[in-house]
């Protein structure tokens, strides 16, 4: 009624105005954003001060449209990805990565200081005990490590240009396989087929690590063999930004990290339930699933291996070439 999409836009407008400030602004309260968030974003500087504010109007403006379209207008994966990725991804991380030094440190701060008004109707002290009991350190070494991978720039190219061609490239081949590809094309997962039916079939049975095993094997059919394909594979989705990522994953200790926050996740939803397994992923099944994106591990044995071993010789001894090292 009239009364519900008033005060839909109230809540919009004081969310905006919460969130949408300039660096010289001066805070002593604030409803839904919190002064001492503010004070961390304003700190960033003019322009990534208002990333809050851009991802709040994307969400109330754009969001909606982008659903529209995709209902509309996206016939296949490959367009569903072009979707996906043009409007979503690069632009986020094109934000992102202009303020990457300290984006990770302002989000953190911002979490652990929140003082937004709107405490006062759950309670302070609920909110600190909540934060006080995730692995914020953790979450936030995750963060830094995502961004390093997506905004590091090999040449002239940011990363994250690199990685959204290779997810629409991916789509394009799940598009050939849908539509009848030969088990013996490389520019389609068509010989992935007994894979992808036993990889659907752990899924039916909720094991975590049935399901990652599947995949794995999976993946490494896909990646791995036959030679040829591994070819192909290498030069369109193994490129010095996979490697660079692979050993910037490792150098930020990212499986370690994402396996602190499931484990604390977990350890904090069994106090909530008793019929929440406080091992539902395990490390071993964490470190099996990232393992698939390091391809001269994964195709270990196969005769593909020596595709990505020269891709990956080449790349790092190119490095001193380019900026690395986030």
């Amino acid at each position: 009624g009239i009364n519900a999409e008033y005060g839909k836009q109230w809540y919009q407008r004081r969310v905006r105005e919460s969130v949408c400030f300039g660096v010289e602004d001066k805070c002593e309260s604030d409803m839904f954003f919190g002064c001492n968030c503010i004070q961390e974003f304003q700190n960033l500087g003019e322009k990534c001060s208002q990333i809050p504010c851009n991802v709040v109007n994307f969400l109330l403006n754009d969001f909606s449209d982008i659903l529209r379209d995709f209902r509309d207008n996206v016939q296949s994966f490959e367009e569903a990805m072009e979707l996906m990725t043009e409007q979503i991804y690069v632009p986020m991380m094109e934000a992102a990565c202009e303020c990457s030094d300290k984006l990770a440190d302002a989000t953190f701060n911002c979490i652990e200081n929140y003082d937004a008004g709107v405490l006062d109707m759950i309670g302070r002290g609920t909110y600190e005990m909540i934060v006080g009991m995730l692995d914020l350190e953790s979450m936030k070494k995750v963060m830094v490590a995502a961004l390093a991978i997506h905004c590091n720039e090999v040449g002239e190219e940011a990363c994250y240009q690199d990685f959204s061609n290779q997810m629409i490239t991916w789509a394009k081949m799940v598009d050939k396989s849908m539509d009848g590809a030969s088990k013996k094309d490389c520019t389609a997962y068509a010989r992935v087929d007994k894979e992808l039916a036993k990889y659907f079939k752990a899924m039916d049975t909720e094991d975590m690590s049935k399901v990652v095993k599947a995949q794995y094997e999976m993946s490494k059919k896909g990646v791995c063999t036959p030679a040829k394909c591994a070819k192909y594979q290498a030069k369109n989705y193994y490129s010095c930004c996979s490697v660079e990522g692979v050993d910037l994953a490792a150098e930020h200790e990212l499986g370690e990290n994402i396996g602190n926050i499931l484990d604390n996740a977990m350890s904090l939803l069994s106090t909530l339930s008793e019929d929440v397994e406080e091992n539902l992923v395990s490390r071993e099944d964490l470190q099996t699933y990232l393992s698939t994106f390091d391809f001269e591990t994964l195709c270990e044995g196969k005769k593909g291996l020596k595709e990505y071993k020269k891709k990956g010789k080449q790349c790092r001894k190119q490095r001193s070439e380019y900026e690395y090292g986030y």
